[in-house]
């Protein structure tokens, strides 16, 4: 790490309180390491770039931007706000299918995601899902096989990392830095042809949201301002987010923000090798919001790979749930501990992944 330089891309996609948890982060990294950073994003708001520069003491002149002509050239998104929400529209899905469109579909919430897919895959055989809440073997088979699908429905995972190129998007509402990442795994090569594709926003979301996006004020300014947008002209991008987030962090997210600020640098402090304090790591994990699991039927199989010290082999049983998703679990006796895993039991797919909603519909996790 010591004189490392590291690279952060689509930085704007965290919430205040994962994003604090980095720049502290950082601040070690330099201060103590002399490291360097390259942090990018097409759709990252003022306040929170002025938050890097202030707290990682980055200089203006250090910023690298397109020339607002020189983006103009990349429009190729045309923005429709549809009434209702995704099941409400799911024939308007159905017909771009027929019309062998490549389709992508974009919900909030796992759970949501998965009965969409449910639904939609009825119409289309080559049809996959996406998610966070996979194992590692999965997610990485699903990854590779994304090429040529004619149905791609998943959650926020999509907004980042995928090499993806889709005919027509539908998108829950989201706010708009997210919803802009959305339309970027659409008609990625636009600006060679000239060529305009539909982006379509439903005004609702599923009663899950308010997990996911905890200041709706954001989602409800987005979907306002995308409503007087016909054709999405990229040289505007950067003003609607800052209108969208012209307040930066307030209320509970300001809290969240500071909060960490305060408190993750001395537990910095208190880490020293070879000394174990159950206490301060119970206080530590609690400022990240997931927890790592193995589904119970891989169990054996995960164990059995630990056993023979093939570790990379075992990660691949592993995936994430929030920590409220954890806490309801292990209250209703879903969670045993062994060598230091959590197993979870719950249904399992590997076409759907972690069915932690099957008899429960409360889940929040991406």
């Amino acid at each position: 790490m010591t004189n490392g330089l590291f690279i952060l891309d689509e930085i704007h996609s965290y919430d205040a309180h994962t994003t604090s948890l980095i720049i502290e982060t950082l601040k070690i990294l330099k201060e103590e390491y002399n490291a360097n950073f390259l942090i990018m994003s097409a759709t990252i708001p003022t306040f929170l770039k002025e938050i890097f520069q202030q707290k990682l003491n980055i200089q203006k002149e250090n910023g690298i931007s397109l020339d607002k002509h020189e983006l103009k050239k990349f429009t190729r998104h045309r923005v429709t706000i549809l009434p209702k929400g995704i099941f409400d529209n799911l024939d308007k899905i159905k017909n771009a299918i027929r019309e062998k469109k490549k389709v992508l579909v974009v919900c909030n919430t796992v759970y949501q995601a998965q009965n969409v897919y449910r639904e939609l895959s009825k119409e289309v055989k080559n049809s996959r899902l996406i998610h966070g809440r996979f194992i590692l073997r999965d997610r990485e088979a699903i990854e590779k096989d994304l090429e040529n699908l004619d149905l791609l429905v998943g959650t926020q995972a999509i907004e980042v990392s995928l090499n993806i190129d889709y005919d027509v998007l539908f998108s829950e509402p989201a706010p708009i830095d997210a919803l802009i990442q959305r339309f970027g795994r659409v008609n990625r090569k636009g600006w060679e042809t000239k060529k305009i594709c539909p982006v379509c926003i439903f005004e609702e979301g599923s009663e899950k949201d308010k997990f996911v996006y905890k200041n709706r004020e954001f989602v409800k300014k987005t979907i306002k301002l995308l409503r007087k947008e016909y054709v999405l002209e990229e040289n505007t991008v950067q003003r609607l987010v800052d209108k969208v987030y012209a307040s930066g962090y307030q209320g509970k997210d300001k809290k969240e923000f500071e909060e960490v600020s305060r408190i993750f640098p001395k537990f910095f402090k208190k880490i020293v090798p070879f000394i174990h304090d159950n206490r301060s790591k119970e206080d530590f994990y609690k400022l990240f919001d997931s927890v790592e699991v193995v589904p119970l039927k891989y169990k054996l199989d995960y164990l059995e790979e630990l056993n023979n010290k093939r570790y990379f082999e075992a990660m691949k049983y592993i995936t994430s749930i929030s920590f409220g998703q954890y806490f309801k679990l292990k209250n209703n006796n879903q969670i045993e501990c062994e060598k230091n895993t959590k197993f979870v039991s719950v249904d399992y797919d590997e076409e759907l992944g972690l069915l932690v909603d099957k008899e429960n519909h409360t889940s929040n996790i991406l």
